[in-house]
């Protein structure tokens, strides 16, 4: 069973230069149990994407079209009579049955709270637990994410912790109300090779213990190889290829993701050589008509200017949007 499902979902920022058209016609599903990647370069509409389900849009953005369903409750903006009706569920949905982990503790972390505060107070705001049961909840949530001596720690401040230990007090965060999707946000750019290691472990182990499902949003293909179930390839705002892990690995099938593979080192080659993407990723304020990719592939064709393909299907859990797997564009 889905967890979350999202079909077709559009979101646009107005700027002085014009509107951004920064996520066009977005669907996927997030199964129960399972971890699944977005993968993409900067821009490619990863985060905003899931800022667009979280309700978390900067005050410019707006969601144009789409259905966001959450474990059978539907949490699209035109579902709701009102924005301020919408925003009233979000906040009652966000933290309780959803939850977020940002890059950057600090930028989440308020730097004049006690720790004691910025955990106990989302769990007091979404269960019924006295403040005494809630501070119990906290310590042991900081003991599950692996920081010493919960007790004494957690009356410090965000700036006597490491950023290894920061990240895990945004995941204990996270965590406080058995959420049913939890979404990382490049939760380990921060931070050096071996935390970052520990972290993803832990993201795991906590994904089999408490039973949520977890969006996990990176650019780094070796984050995906290590935890993901399946994995979703955006780029310009579009999901170009989605398959399972071993599938988008062993099998990649649209030309951006096996130029993401070609970037990344083998370490079973002697000769590896990193190839990069030559060009740049397309403008969302002028978004081309056909294939994103168009203006950077080397297969390029003349109707992938004018038309984006439909996805072609592999397999039950593998597709590609490539006009190089349809008939009509093969012969162009």
């Amino acid at each position: 069973m889905s967890v979350l499902s999202v079909e077709h979902l559009s979101t646009e920022f107005s700027t002085e230069q014009g509107t951004v058209r920064a996520v066009r016609d977005v669907s996927f599903t997030v199964e129960k149990g399972e971890i699944l990647g977005i993968v993409g370069e900067s821009g490619s509409g990863k985060s905003v994407t899931m800022f667009s389900i979280m309700g978390l849009l900067a005050g410019n953005g707006t969601v144009t079209s789409g259905k966001v369903m959450l474990d059978g409750t539907d949490l699209s903006v035109s579902s709701f009579s009102s924005p301020k009706e919408y925003e009233k569920k979000m906040q009652a949905t966000r933290g309780n049955d959803m939850a977020m982990i940002f890059q950057d503790p600090m930028t989440f972390l308020n730097p004049v709270l006690r720790i004691e505060t910025q955990l106990v107070e989302p769990i007091m705001n979404h269960t019924k637990l006295s403040r005494k049961e809630a501070v119990a909840r906290a310590i042991e949530l900081m003991r599950k994410v692996g920081i010493p001596s919960p007790e004494k720690r957690i009356k410090q401040y965000p700036h006597q912790f490491s950023g290894g230990m920061r990240q895990r007090i945004i995941i204990a965060i996270a965590l406080a109300c058995n959420p049913k999707l939890i979404i990382a946000d490049e939760p380990t750019t921060a931070l050096d090779v071996t935390i970052q290691a520990q972290v993803l472990d832990l993201i795991a182990d906590l994904k089999e213990e408490f039973h949520s499902s977890v969006i996990l949003i990176t650019h780094d293909l070796g984050v995906v190889a290590q935890v993901c179930d399946r994995v979703l390839i955006m780029y310009g705002g579009k999901i170009v290829e989605q398959g399972t892990a071993d599938e988008i690995f062993y099998s990649p099938n649209h030309p951006y993701t096996k130029g993401l593979l070609n970037c990344v080192t083998n370490p079973e080659a002697d000769d590896s050589v990193l190839t990069p993407i030559p060009g740049s990723p397309p403008d969302l304020l002028k978004p081309p008509a056909g294939c994103p990719f168009l203006d950077r592939c080397e297969y390029a064709m003349k109707v992938c200017r004018d038309y984006m393909p439909d996805a072609t299907v592999f397999s039950p859990t593998h597709s590609s949007c490539c006009w190089l797997n349809q008939k009509e564009g093969a012969s162009q």
